[in-house]
């Protein structure tokens, strides 16, 4: 009798979590290993049980895996930056949340949110509303958000300005176009040419892209001319270096910024002397990790304020594409595809 009340009592106390791990730095298709592990429910004073809803597969997490990114994550640690689950309990010194709370991550730190279950610390934490559709919840933290700060961080913008960036198909670049247009500010948006370029020109514009072009066409006469009824961008993004970048600063008005907050070619960014010394370019770079360090949890809450406006508005939407967890390798191989142009979520209960 008492051995069957111990396994009742165990069973109440823990629960298993599916987690997926770094076991090494490398391809993320060898360095990963799922595993299952026991979540007690016994949490200490300051600490939340979370079960986990949704998180995305963004190519910063790809990054880390393969050791390749700003921070590192050890080895046996969870893999994943963002995502939004559920408050299941709290513990008795928590006073920012309760039960049945959606939460994201605070950003502050190296989430792990692949997995189906688990306790963090309340200051890892930050409660988000509840009439935001949950996969949306898991992936405003860092692509959205770094659209909103490159669109107001670097150049005070007006309505009628114009700014240009690459890889404007990115989930990052889709971000912008949304967002500008929404603030009236004009979107000139390069992208790779390839088999889906007809289909990412359209779906771009649909979005409020205002001139889509290729990398190709940003180098002719044409598209000079194409541009020559606006103003010159104030603010260029750069998402990819290398002869691109270039290629954004020329077209610039004087003075104008060129934002780096990607490398997508792997290829430095190469500015001409001329552009710096004659037309005063600025070169800045933008790393979102380092303004979460930076930035109050009141600041972030104004960037996620402005950013549910405008989904409440129906001004704003992300392209998601959701797979189950169960089947996380499938999912692994479809975030890795070129052109896919949708954010591939993962559904952390299924």
């Amino acid at each position: 009798m008492n051995s069957t009340r111990n396994i009742i009592s165990l069973v109440r106390r823990y629960s298993t979590s599916r987690s997926v791990k770094i076991a090494s730095h490398g391809s993320p298709s060898t360095a990963l290993k799922i595993e299952n592990e026991n979540i007690t429910d016994k949490i200490s004073n300051k600490d939340v049980l979370v079960e986990m809803l949704h998180a995305p597969i963004n190519p910063a997490d790809l990054n880390i895996i393969q050791g390749t990114y700003g921070t590192n994550v050890q080895v046996g640690g969870v893999a994943g930056m963002e995502g939004v689950g559920v408050v299941k309990k709290v513990g008795s010194g928590v006073t920012g949340l309760k039960e049945n709370d959606l939460v994201v991550p605070s950003m502050k730190q190296h989430f792990g949110s692949w997995r189906s279950k688990g306790v963090w610390s309340e200051q890892q934490l930050f409660k988000v509303p509840s009439d935001i559709p949950t996969e949306y919840l898991s992936s405003i933290s860092i692509n959205p958000t770094t659209a909103y700060l490159l669109l107001t961080d670097f150049v005070k913008l007006q309505q009628g300005d114009v700014i240009i960036q690459n890889a404007s198909n990115s989930m990052v670049g889709l971000s912008v176009i949304q967002i500008a247009k929404s603030r009236g500010i004009k979107t000139i948006n390069v992208i790779r040419n390839g088999p889906e370029f007809e289909d990412n020109v359209q779906r771009l514009k649909q979005l409020g892209g205002d001139i889509v072009v290729s990398e190709e066409y940003v180098r002719s006469p044409a598209f000079r001319k194409l541009i020559s009824d606006l103003p010159s961008p104030k603010l260029a993004l750069n998402a990819v270096g290398g002869q691109s970048a270039t290629e954004l600063s020329r077209i610039l008005a004087d003075n104008g910024t060129l934002v780096t907050y990607g490398g997508m070619s792997r290829e430095p960014v190469t500015i001409p002397t001329s552009q710096l010394i004659f037309r005063n370019i600025q070169i800045r770079g933008f790393w979102l990790n380092k303004w979460f360090e930076q930035h109050s949890d009141s600041e972030k809450q104004s960037v996620y304020d402005a950013i549910f406006d405008l989904i409440r508005k129906k001004q704003f939407k992300l392209m998601i594409e959701k797979h189950k967890f169960s089947e996380f390798d499938q999912a692994l191989l479809k975030s890795q595809e070129p052109g896919h142009g949708r954010k591939i979520v993962l559904d952390l209960q299924l």
